[in-house]
């Protein structure tokens, strides 16, 4: 549980923050329910033309009736049944110049909205579904619509509730329609988006911080999948330099190491050469010859060697000195190497 806090604020998370599942599931469900109203705006403006052709069909079959009646024939009571049957006020039909009222009732009512079916463009559509939602109980409206029979068109005289109540109904219907189809559109974008795409960010995330804690343990490279999209890329991208960084570390580890040694091993030198240093000061008091011959060449030679361990335990590596350039007498320098090599008896 610790680990796990420890990962969050390394991240810089704040607890009670949507992660990214959470995000995503956020979003696939706003963008479905867009998708739902963009669907719903032509569907119920559809849905209010459809209805409105139906009455118009059912107005069609009336005026064929009522036309093929005499002038003033039907009864008022067939009148009032074929207008019931259509839920209409009043039915009309123009042919050539001509006007007729087909059948009405007694009152006529106070038309509100006129609507023409003979040519309805898309935007008069979607404008006049919201208007007949929005429209009041009482609001009654006049539809024209073609002619049966050659006539010019034909006017039909309804109330705007039953269109309402239907569109309501619709509506409902839709909207929970939408709902079902949103949850199940939802969890299954959900559920594929985190399988494909989340769940490899969270295991790529979850081992960069806890390489970050050991990156010198081999254990914590990141074991790349058989993905061959950007994702697994990234997988073995992220493993290789994981293992070239773990390998690099160790390898500075055991350079300091042997560097800590090194300086153990010449500081431990140091005191040695010291001891000699001190022997060398005493042979060089010596009154033999020989003694008195080699002494300065045994002390310089401790001298440079005790500077050399001076100079790897102040800087932690062995560094040699810049070169000294002089001018020396070379006759003089074969001669000490010769005494070095013990050649000085021989003949040259």
């Amino acid at each position: 549980m610790n680990e796990k806090v420890d990962t969050v604020r390394r991240l810089g998370l704040r607890t009670g923050q949507p992660g990214l599942s959470g995000k995503l599931l956020a979003l696939t469900i706003l963008f479905v329910m867009l998708a739902e109203v963009l669907i719903y705006v032509p569907s119920i403006a559809n849905f209010r033309l459809n209805w409105l052709n139906d009455r118009l069909a059912a107005a069609h079959t009336a005026a064929l009736v009522l036309d093929a009646a005499p002038s003033g024939m039907v009864p008022e009571e067939l009148a009032r049944q074929i207008l019931g049957s259509i839920g209409a006020h009043a039915v009309a039909m123009k042919m050539g110049q001509q006007r007729r009222m087909l059948a009405a009732t007694q009152m006529s009512p106070q038309i509100h909205r006129e609507i023409d079916m003979r040519d309805v463009r898309w935007f008069n559509a979607i404008r006049g579904a919201f208007h007949a939602l929005s429209d009041k109980d009482d609001c009654i409206l006049l539809v024209i619509g073609p002619a049966p029979r050659g006539g010019e068109f034909i006017e039909i005289v309804i109330d705007n509730a039953p269109l309402q109540k239907a569109m309501f109904r619709f509506s409902w219907n839709i909207l929970f329609l939408s709902l079902i189809i949103s949850a199940i559109t939802a969890a299954l974008v959900y559920f594929a988006l985190h399988y494909m795409f989340v769940r490899p960010m969270r295991r790529i995330t979850e081992n960069i911080t806890q390489f970050r804690g050991d990156p010198e343990n081999p254990a914590r490279v990141l074991i790349a999948s058989r993905r061959v999209d950007e994702i697994g890329m990234i997988e073995r991208e992220l493993a290789a330099m994981q293992c070239d960084l773990a390998s690099l570390l160790n390898q500075k580890s055991r350079l300091a190491a042997l560097g800590l040694a090194v300086s153990k091993i010449n500081h431990d030198l140091r005191n040695m050469l010291a001891s000699a240093q001190l022997l060398s000061d005493q042979l060089s008091g010596l009154p033999d010859p020989r003694v008195q011959h080699f002494a300065p060449k045994l002390m310089r030679a401790l001298e440079r060697a005790i500077v050399f361990c001076q100079s790897t335990l102040s800087y932690g590596r062995a560094q040699e000195q810049p070169p000294d350039r002089k001018a020396v007498a070379f006759d003089e320098l074969v001669g000490e190497v010769r005494e070095t090599l013990g050649l000085a008896g021989e003949s040259a």
